[in-house]
């Protein structure tokens, strides 16, 4: 670990002396010839990459893109995390270009509106890309013609990228950074290593980072990857996103560092909660003693409450990350702290962060006690910008790592002086700033009290549910609860899983209770989005796509019925593209995420689909399915 901290100072000192353009950045990451830049597994096994073989790739693609396409464009980016997204990035930088990353979970009429605004014309991808991208190219396709060309031959750096918000808005708006900002913000890193050394803290001498997060989120592409080139890690790529995958991928390759949104860690919180309730009370009682034991002995001394782990809980720990795991960060929105409390007792240090597309990552709990990680804090600003609370509670934030510029529907307005993020903050004793909600979320109590609707769903903890929101209801005058359910779970536990939202319900205080309560069988997020964006809610259900229920109404039966003619045909399409049997198929089941799909098998599927029904299914949020249960609802939808 001493010789990682001096790298990363001698790498900042290197980088505070260029002009601190992405250039300067390109030559410091790819310094570390010989170290391993990617592991991954395929159907060969194992492979690697070198930083130097990537380097080869990205010159050979770079001279093919200037020569045959010129230079001073932006260029769409259109991949799922890989090598080949790195390579290309760097490729279209190095060309002179400017990379526009395309966000892969956002509705496609937002992706074409991006590229439309930034004059994209060419799409750069690894394999194939959706009809919408224009002209494209693979990966493979450049880099033949890249070796045509002398790769050594001279070409001017670019200095900008262009990456999108997440949509959760609703609105077209584009970020543009350039090495400046992306500068600053890895100069963060020098500083925070001193506050907290886990962040640099290997296993087995090497730093692992799992490349879990999208490349093309500010989270992925700052924090995660940037960062952590920056003194030549290793980047870990999963081969699909099923939950044992990326448990097993962790294990296998020993990975130390894990950075993702709260939905992975929430996720495994429900799915260890769900395992130990179905051994026996001595079973349970045995593991709650253990966690608050790891808890209370971390408060005492971080390194025996770890070892204490390490020992009691070895069986959950064994079935999850390891023993590697040294550093977690939970970004993208607020986490439970009921999951930060299960995680950490697990003796897996997991820290809160804060940032945003437009600003990138401005924030992260870095105390080495637990007591101060676990209360959700996203700690203090780093030294690249500076917090202000102002009207409403309301976070403000300037500095020099905020993107230069944002284009929001087409107006392209300057980011000078303070960014109003929208977030409710408050600043406690110590410094740190907690997330409180989002101003847009506010709804407005009986007493004129503003009301976090964060705030009352966390205390809903439903195993029964796919996904859950609490949000405001037509006029933002009362809380409601809406719970995604699955069409195959039985009406006989309706009740049940009421009774279950009322005790939890109960335990909120009275102005924050929820006042109706409603479930649907319809998606309430879009299939490519990683969190329930309220905005998106709302539209979807003054629209009709997702329809609530009482408690008390009996769900259509159409929806229910798991031998209608439509399902036997999307399951049999299902199993043929993915080459799966009958029982394998859930009808639940997300596509890639459970399944194990791939973006190339989705298209595939999409296109039998078309085939099979007489039907163009096109890419817009509301016809975009990933499920039996999606594809049922938006072909009956279609047909008629």
């Amino acid at each position: 670990m001493a010789y990682i901290k001096k790298t990363v100072r001698e790498n900042c000192l290197k980088l505070k002396e260029t002009s601190m353009t992405f250039e300067d950045i390109y030559n410091i990451v790819f310094s570390f010839k010989d170290n391993v830049m990617a592991e991954y597994n395929t159907l060969m096994g194992p492979q690697s990459v070198t930083y130097k073989e990537a380097q080869d790739n990205i010159e050979s693609i770079s001279v093919a893109i200037m020569k045959e396409y010129g230079t001073g464009e932006f260029i769409g980016l259109y991949a799922e995390n890989c090598v080949e997204w790195i390579e290309l990035f760097w490729a279209i930088l190095r060309s002179g270009n400017k990379p526009c990353l395309i966000n892969l979970r956002q509705p496609v009429a937002f992706s074409k509106g991006i590229l439309d605004t930034l004059s994209v014309k060419l799409v750069l991808c690894k394999d194939e890309c959706p009809d919408f991208c224009r002209d494209s190219l693979s990966f493979e396709a450049l880099l033949e013609k890249g070796r045509k060309h002398n790769q050594k031959d001279k070409t001017d750096f670019a200095n900008e990228f262009a990456l999108s918000t997440s949509g959760t808005t609703l609105k077209e708006k584009i970020c543009i950074y350039s090495g400046k900002e992306v500068s600053c913000q890895i100069l963060n890193i020098l500083s925070m290593q001193e506050i907290n050394p886990g962040l640099v803290e290997t296993y087995k001498g090497k730093i692992k980072m799992l490349a879990f997060l999208p490349l093309y989120h500010i989270f992925g592409l700052e924090a995660m990857y940037l960062w952590y080139s920056f003194w030549g890690s290793t980047f870990v790529f999963l081969s699909n996103m099923n939950p044992d995958n990326i448990l097993y991928t962790i294990r296998r390759y020993e990975v130390t560092h894990i950075f993702a949104v709260p939905l992975l860690w929430e996720a495994v919180e429900k799915s260890l909660l769900r395992t130990i309730a179905t051994r026996d009370e001595k079973t349970q009682k045995k593991f709650e003693k253990a966690t608050k034991a790891s808890l209370k002995l971390q408060k005492f001394s971080p390194a025996v409450g770890k070892v204490f782990a390490k020992l009691f809980l070895k069986d959950v720990r064994s079935r999850l990350f390891g023993n590697s795991v040294r550093f977690c960060i939970s970004g993208g929105s607020a986490i439970k702290e009921s999951t930060l409390r299960l995680i950490n007792a697990l003796g897996y240090e997991l820290y809160n962060g804060y940032g945003m597309s437009e600003i990138g990552i401005t924030s992260v709990e870095l105390s080495r006690r637990v007591c101060e990680r676990i209360e959700g804090s996203i700690g203090k600003p780093f030294d690249s910008v500076e917090y202000k609370i102002g009207e409403d509670n309301k976070l403000f934030v300037r500095g020099e790592s905020i993107c230069k510029s944002v284009i929001v529907e087409g107006d392209k307005l300057p980011t000078e002086g303070f960014f109003d993020t929208g977030d409710v903050m408050e600043c406690d004793k110590r410094g740190c700033y907690h997330i409180k909600g989002r101003i847009s979320d506010v709804v407005f109590g009986p007493d004129g009290e503003n009301l976090n609707p964060d705030f009352s769903e966390d205390a809903f903890t439903l195993s029964e549910a796919e996904a859950l929101s609490v949000l405001g209801n037509e006029d933002n005058s009362k809380l409601i609860l809406v719970v995604k359910l699955s069409s195959q779970l039985p009406h006989a536990k309706l009740n049940s899983l009421k009774e279950k939202i009322l005790m939890c319900n109960a335990e909120l205080p009275s102005s924050y209770q929820v006042k109706e309560f409603y479930y649907t069988l319809n998606p309430i997020m879009d299939s490519m989005a990683i969190k329930v964006s309220r905005a998106y809610l709302r539209k979807a259900i003054s629209e009709g796509r997702v329809v609530l229920h009482s408690f008390e109404e009996k769900p259509n039966e159409e929806n229910v019925d798991e031998d209608s003619e439509i399902r036997l045909a999307l399951r049999e399409l299902f199993c043929k593209v993915l080459r799966k049997t009958p029982d394998e198929i859930t009808d639940s089941g997300h596509f890639m995420n459970d399944l194990g799909g791939t973006s190339l098998d989705y298209f595939a599927l999409v296109g039998e689909i078309d085939n099979r029904f007489g039907i163009t299914l096109g890419f817009e949020s509301e016809q975009f399915g990933y499920c039996i249960d999606d594809f049922e609802r938006i072909i009956k939808e279609m047909i008629s």
